[in-house]
This record gives C-alpha cells, sequence and structure tokens, in this order.
C-alpha cells in the first residue's frame, strides 16, 4: 500500500452525534417515536435537503401541513433537533493528533446547508481541515459518483493515498470503487482502533 497522505471524514455518527430516534424515545416514547421516524421524518422531499435544493423550513412546512395531528411532536423537533447534532467527542479528540502527524484532512459529507452551517459556526474543530465538500453546496450526495470526483477535482485528493471514512457502506461501496482505501465505522467507538490498525494513528 502507498503511504497514505490524506484522511477524509463523513461527518454524522463518525465525528457527529447524529440520533434523532433515540431523543424522541426517551422524549415522547417508542410509539410516537417510531411514528414521527417512518412517516414524517422520512417524507421524501427530506431528500432534497442535503441536495440543497430545499430549505429547513418548508421540510418542516410540508411535515406540519401533511400531518397536523403531530403538530406539536413536530414543533418539538424543529426546536430541537441542530441541539442534536454534538461532536462525538473521542473522535473529534484525534483530529489535532492526526494533523500534527502531518495528514491533510478533509471532509465529505451529506447535510443541509442549515445544520452545516450551526455545526461550522459553533464547534472549532473544522479549523483542521484542509478543504470541505458538502453536498448542499455542490447539489450531489453520497454515493454518487460525483460528489467524491468534486473532492478529488477540486482539492487534488488522491485516492490512492487516501482514507475515506463513512458508517455507511453504500458510500464506502462508491469510494472503493475509485479507488480509495476505506475504513466503515459501523461504530464511532471504533475509529482510533481501525487508524491504528491501519497504521495511521
Amino acid at each position: 500500500m502507498r503511504t497514505i497522505d490524506s484522511i477524509i471524514f463523513d461527518l454524522g455518527r463518525v465525528l457527529v452525534n447524529w440520533y434523532p430516534y433515540q431523543y424522541m424515545v426517551q422524549v415522547f416514547g417508542e410509539e410516537i417515536a417510531n411514528v414521527l421516524h417512518e412517516s414524517i421524518f422520512s417524507v421524501k422531499e427530506a431528500a432534497l435537503l442535503d441536495r440543497g435544493e430545499m430549505s429547513e423550513d418548508e421540510i418542516w412546512q410540508i411535515r406540519l401541513k401533511r400531518y397536523p395531528e403531530y403538530a406539536p411532536y413536530i414543533e418539538h423537533m424543529k426546536d430541537k433537533i441542530l441541539d442534536l447534532l454534538t461532536p462525538i467527542e473521542e473522535n473529534v479528540n484525534l483530529i489535532p493528533e492526526l494533523k500534527r502527524k502531518g495528514y491533510k484532512l478533509y471532509v465529505l459529507s451529506n447535510f443541509s446547508k442549515q445544520a452545516f452551517d450551526a455545526i461550522y459556526s459553533k464547534y472549532g474543530f473544522f479549523t483542521y481541515f484542509d478543504g470541505l465538500v458538502i453536498s448542499s453546496h455542490h447539489h450531489t450526495v453520497k454515493p454518487e459518483k460525483k460528489i467524491y470526483e468534486v473532492l478529488i477535482q477540486e482539492h487534488g485528493v488522491a485516492p490512492e493515498t487516501s482514507v475515506f471514512i463513512d458508517d455507511r457502506e453504500e458510500n464506502i461501496a462508491t469510494a472503493q470503487k475509485l479507488g480509495f482505501h476505506v475504513i466503515h465505522l459501523e461504530q464511532p467507538s471504533l475509529l482510533k482502533q481501525k487508524l491504528e490498525v491501519m497504521n495511521i494513528l
């Protein structure tokens, strides 16, 4: 294997907590959480958020209009949802060490504009990154090949000397087809161990 010089991170469930279903179970109970998760928060228009083709406010209005009987729950989640995006501290704490070791660091993530702006302005760890490729800024999402090509072409990233880290198997599959080394991170707590196995840490 050629020497690794770049590490590309997904955000959700890799560097940032994103577990709205678990939160809804805690606050509303499992029955309501299941209804909200399976119907309301899976409205087909939500896919347009990460593409940057609809705003958060537009999606919330669709949810309220389509499911008025759940309005109190929807309003609660509208007010709370961005607060659920918090750093996974044990993984974020690895970033300065990776930077000190000389790796170039990138983000390649599916994120709505509003949600990304919220965490970007709130958390300082983004300053360590050499480049950020956010789906809503480019109107393409993983696992589509196009968003990976944005990273390669705009930031000069060479797949053969890069490691791509993601929690979703379909995103990993596209990266592998493009020649990236990959870490399929099924549990956030395993990141340090997986980087050590690859002699990156």
